[in-house]
């Protein structure tokens, strides 16, 4: 194992607002503590959050202490392990989760919380592994553990064609469900090659007239998507979202549920996904690659809303 330097290469902001905050430059190497793993990172994604911290957006949830690097999860390498870290050692290649209250993955290095990561299979590379980090437990959790999703039942996906959506519409597959999914016009076979039975161009159908009786519905998105949503819910029914906004505070219908899903990282929920991965039972959808020096032209691609599948940031 290399000597692990004291400095490093990293996207930092020293401050809120746009592409203009972020800085590539040289900051210490983080020390692990107590409970986290020092690793070299391979590949990271990019996810809302990022340009939302970045932009102030969260700063009620999130008080950063500046400068920060921004970045949720990643793939790499453990160079160090902090004391309580049984079960990881240096060299073990991990996905790995960040904790929000510390910098980032959007670096050279990255020390995050071992109760966040998980070993990766050797079948699955740096950048698919990425992509199932925060993408892959969005997808996840609100599909298998909040909505319980089973054979037989029927699933609306919105944004299937998103880093979120692409998983979840194969998850959902995956467990037997029936899946529609709403996309743009140039994602219908893609998301249809996911897995999805039906995909509605939501710019030329209204899903609500297309996706009847659904047992649950996950919403990524919104507004007034989430509360069309509650017309395509059969009685007893669930409406499950993630950080879409805005939402109503008192649900049109009373004969179905609201859930928000809580999105936190266990390696025992990393170990499925990646378990998944390596089994092919779901396909990382790695929609645009960049290296690591192009973080800012990331960050906007993914404010774009209407990326395909997972944005990842490669280091050399």
């Amino acid at each position: 194992m290399n000597a692990i330097p004291e400095t490093m290469q990293a996207w930092a902001i020293r401050g809120y607002g746009g592409p203009e905050t972020m800085r590539f430059e040289r900051l210490a190497v983080p020390q692990p503590r107590a409970g986290e793993l020092l690793v070299r990172v391979e590949a990271a994604s990019v996810n809302p959050i990022d340009w939302k911290m970045r932009g102030g957006l969260l700063r009620a949830v999130f008080k950063l202490v500046f400068p920060r690097v921004l970045g949720r999860d990643c793939c790499g390498t453990v160079v160090e392990a902090g004391e309580g870290c049984a079960g990881f050692a240096p060299g073990d290649r991990v996905l790995a989760v960040s904790d929000p209250a510390r910098d980032g993955t959007h670096a050279e290095y990255a020390a995050v919380p071992c109760a966040q990561a998980a070993r990766v299979p050797a079948q699955v590379s740096a950048e698919q592994a990425a992509c199932l980090g925060v993408a892959g437990l969005s997808a996840y959790i609100p599909i298998v553990e909040v909505a319980a999703v089973r054979a037989g039942q029927r699933v609306l996906v919105h944004a299937g064609a998103g880093g979120v959506g692409s998983l979840a519409i194969q998850i959902a597959r995956h467990l037997g469900a029936e899946v529609l999914a709403t996309c743009g016009g140039a994602n219908l076979e893609y998301c249809e090659s996911l897995g999805a039975q039906r995909a509605i161009d939501y710019a030329r159908e209204r899903f609500e007239s297309v996706a009847r009786d659904c047992d649950a519905v996950l919403d990524t998105v919104g507004g007034e998507v989430h509360r069309r949503s509650f017309e395509v819910l059969k009685s007893g029914g669930l409406l499950v979202y993630l950080g879409a906004a805005p939402v109503d505070p008192k649900p049109p219908r009373a004969d179905v549920r609201v859930v928000r899903a809580d999105i936190r990282a266990t390696t025992a929920r990393l170990a499925k996904l990646l378990e998944w991965a390596a089994a092919g039972v779901i396909r990382a959808q790695v929609g645009a690659s960049l290296p690591l020096a192009q973080a800012p032209e990331a960050y906007a691609l993914s404010a774009t809303g209407h990326a395909r599948g997972k944005i990842v940031l490669t280091v050399p």
